[in-house]
Formats: C-alpha cells, structure tokens, sequence
C-alpha cells in the first residue's frame, strides 16, 4: 500500500481514518501526534505499551513507542514514566549501526511516545517460529551473534548494562539481514553492588538479576542463553531456571568451538564467564564468515619455445618404411643380416656431419623480418628462443605481517548534494588514513575485504562543514611485524 492511500490510525480507540483526517471521526481524539506523525498500523501492542509505524509528512517512516497507562498504582506509574524517559534519555546518546536511531520523546493525549528508526524486518522471536524445530544453522547464528555483541561491547564500554537479551529484542533487517537490537526499556547505567528490582525476563536473565544485580557478564549470559534458543531450539522459558544442556547433545552439527564458547557464558557464576562481550566474539569460529573468497588465479601464458627444425631431408628419410621380410620356412634358412647399416642411418650420419652455412643466413633472415613487422613482444619472445637457460620470474619476498581484521566507526562530513557513490568514497579513504595513522604506512588493507557493518552510512546530523554521515567500516589489514 502506498503512503498517499495508507490510512491514519487512533491510538486511543483503534478507529481507521483517512490519511487527511486530523481528528478522530470515532472519539475526536487529535491524530496528528506531535504536530507531525500519523500512525498508519500498530505493530505490538502489550499490557503497558505498544509500538506503531508512523510517517510524517514527507513520507519518511518512524517506529512509535508509546507508554499506555494503565497503572493503578501511583507509584508504579511514576517508576514506568521514568523508566520510558531513560531509555529516551539514553538512546538519544547510543550512535552504533545495530542500534536504532532516536528522533525524539514527546507526550500527546496523555500518553508518552518515543519516535525512532522504522525497521523493515522481523524479530527473531518470530522468525524462529517459521524454523524447522525452530532451529537456525551455525552460520546464520554466528553472523547475528557477532553483530550483537559489538553492540554490548558498545554499551559497556559506556557502562551501559542491557539486561533483556533475548530473541523477541533482536530485529533482522529483511533487506541486509543485519541485526536492530531494540528495547532499551530496562537498560540501566552500571553502578558496582548497586541493586535494583528489574530482573529481564526469566530463562534468559542470569542468577545474579533476579537478587536485583546486573554486570556486564550478565548480557554476556543471557547472550549465551540467546545462542543456545537459537541453535537448539529448546525454549529456555519452559524449562527448569538456568539449565542448558550441552548445545552438541541436541544440535550435533554445531561446532565444538561455538559449544564451548556458549557454555562458558552460561556459567553460573560471574567470575567463571567471558571477561567481555569482545571475548565472547573472540572465541566464536567467525573466520568463516569474514574470509575473502579466493580470486580465480589467472593461467599463465606459456610460450612454447620453437626448435629448429630437422633439415626436410632427414625427416624425410626417417620416415621410410623397411622392407617386409618374408616369413622363414621349414625349407628356407632365415637369411642372414648385413653387417651394414640400412640407408636411413647412412643418410643421416651424413646428414649431422654435414655443415649447411645456409641454416644459420636463414634464420637470421626470418628474425629480421619478424622484427621489423614490430610485433608487440616480439623481440622478448625472439630473445627467449636463444636464451640456453631460461630466467625465472623473481618475486620479491614481502616483508613479514600479519592479517588482522580492523573495524573502525568512521565520521565524515560533506557537502549538501553529495552522491552517495561519493560519500561512500570519503568515507573509505578516512578508513584508509585512519588505518595508516594507526598501523604505519606499511599497513596494507585488502580492499576486497573492505565493507561496510551494520548497512548504508547513516546520516547523523549537521555541522559546520555540512551534513555528517557515519559508517563502522571493516577490513583485513596486513600489518608489518615490528
């Protein structure tokens, strides 16, 4: 459906409108929420919340999430507004391209919305169901499993705990399949002994949560729990609290690395856990994924070298048949045979011993004529041809590196009109200086290698050198040892 012919939706009593309409025709409510968004359909609705798609008047399309109060409590409705202006509080800082953008928080109609990024796909939760015994493969897994936890590494370094992984919060992108992580209605700056009430959701949420205390281990286990669902199948929701058998008993075509990996996040205890959400990636088998595909290497051209060619005497005279010899009879006695030789060996021995001053006039001739017709690479094929040892191609012996992959967030900013063929090309040379600034001139990057994470750079705002876009870039840099 088109946005001009989609229609305007009532948050307040669920009514269709026209898209024209600014007011309710079923309960007169004002549908033009901030000035500026029309709800075109809902997309979740709960108990104390729902999320709609919205456009605005350029046709731009938004995710709204609004707060519904349905609290009886004073107290409880207090603590669930300021819960929803944090987490408005806290996205407006988050720049990372797994994390949607915010535009803003406003209150229309009694009600709190939170206006971001619409994102086309689906939550993995849903996704899931759509699965053979709702299970994913290894390398879908390991490819989502990479980019949320460059998202945790985010947030912690920022001392931000997420404390709600789990499927239903992750959101793959249809176009890119790239991962949104989504729902930062629990997220909460990290206070060391600080204890709180919000536990996440049980089956994924580790021990130490549910006595009201988060670290960042803790999205590193419920990360782990995440993986294990997904792999697996088994709903850690159904089943008895913080058990996960072993993921290779019920899915054995996973690795022994990716097992192992999961397993140490769901230690029960913090200190027996990943250090890091980057060591967790880490021990993941994510080479796979990021390897290069071996370009077809070329043939070589091979430039047979041309013999001279016996004098047409000899080669004439080798080929004669010999005579047939008749069979010997009982009344015949076999001749014997002459003690000279046959006349093709006379021929021949005459034939090597003989010097032709002609042989050598004529080939300088035909080297001359093919040199003058100037044949492109003549000369240095000519030149093959009387060489006695052929000469070696010698490839010089690179200085010794290591490959490594390099993930940079890059920032540029750029003049109005820009393409974004042109965009993309700033944005990749400030990668390249970036690397070189880091690692030293000698610092090689494969430029097959180079890709964009997380989707298309996204347009962050103005400053005074014009708009700014932003990009994490990634790449296999070589990196001369020291």
């Amino acid at each position: 459906m088109s946005i001009e012919n989609e229609r305007t939706l009532c948050p307040i009593c669920g009514t269709d409108n026209r898209n024209d309409a600014k007011f309710c025709q079923q309960c007169g409510n004002n549908i033009v929420l901030n000035n500026r968004y029309r709800i075109t359909r809902a997309i979740k609705e709960g108990g104390m919340g729902a999320v709609y798609a919205a456009t605005d008047q350029s046709g731009k399309r938004y995710a709204l999430k609004s707060l519904i109060d349905r609290f009886n409590d004073k107290a409880e409705r207090d603590e669930a507004i300021e819960r929803f202006k944090e987490e408005a509080s806290i996205l407006r800082e988050l720049k990372h391209p797994q994390i949607p953008h915010v535009y803003g928080n406003f209150l229309h109609g009694g009600r709190y919305y939170l206006a971001m990024d619409f994102v086309e796909g689906d939550d993995l939760e849903d996704l899931q169901r759509q699965q053979p015994n709702e299970q994913f493969d290894e390398p879908t897994v390991l490819r989502w499993a990479e980019q949320i936890a460059n998202v945790l590494d985010y947030l912690h370094e920022r001392r931000l705990i997420y404390r709600d992984v789990k499927p239903s919060n992750i959101m793959i992108e249809r176009k890119t399949g790239n991962v949104k992580v989504v729902d930062f209605g629990i997220a909460k700056l990290f206070q060391p002994n600080e204890r709180g009430t919000l536990i996440g959701t049980p089956g994924y949420s580790p021990p130490e949560q549910y006595q009201g205390q988060a670290t960042p281990q803790s999205d590193i286990y419920a990360l782990g729990a995440t993986l294990h669902h997904l792999l697996t199948g088994r709903d850690p929701r159904d089943e008895a609290p913080f058990s996960f058998p072993p993921v290779r008993d019920l899915a054995p075509k996973v690795s022994v690395a990716t097992a192992q990996a999961i397993s140490v996040a769901l230690e029960m205890e913090i200190s027996k856990r990943w250090k890091s959400a980057a060591a967790f990636r880490a021990a993941l088998p994510l080479e796979s994924l990021h390897k290069p595909k071996p370009k077809p290497k070329p043939q070589p051209t091979v430039i047979l070298e041309q013999k001279p060619q016996k004098p047409a005497m000899a080669a004439s005279v080798g080929s004669i048949p010999q005579p047939q010899k008749a069979a010997p009879t009982s009344s015949t006695k076999p001749k014997p045979k002459p003690k000279s030789q046959p006349l093709p060996t006379k021929l021949n021995a005459k034939t090597q011993k003989r010097f032709r001053p002609w042989i050598p006039l004529l080939t300088l001739m035909v080297v001359g004529a093919l040199l003058a017709l100037g044949i492109p690479g003549m000369d240095q094929k000519i030149l093959n041809l009387f060489n006695a040892s052929p000469t070696a191609s010698v490839t010089p012996i690179p200085q010794a590196a290591s490959n490594r992959w390099v993930e940079k967030n890059i920032v540029v900013s750029v003049a109005e009109g820009t393409s974004d063929a042109e965009i993309a090309n700033q944005l990749k040379q400030q990668y390249r200086q970036t690397v070189v600034a880091e690692f030293s001139n000698a610092a090689k990057i494969n430029e097959a290698s180079l890709t964009f994470v997380g989707g298309n750079p996204r347009n962050i705002g103005t400053d005074a050198s014009g708009i700014r876009y932003e990009v994490t870039i990634r790449a296999s840099v070589a990196i001369p040892k020291p």
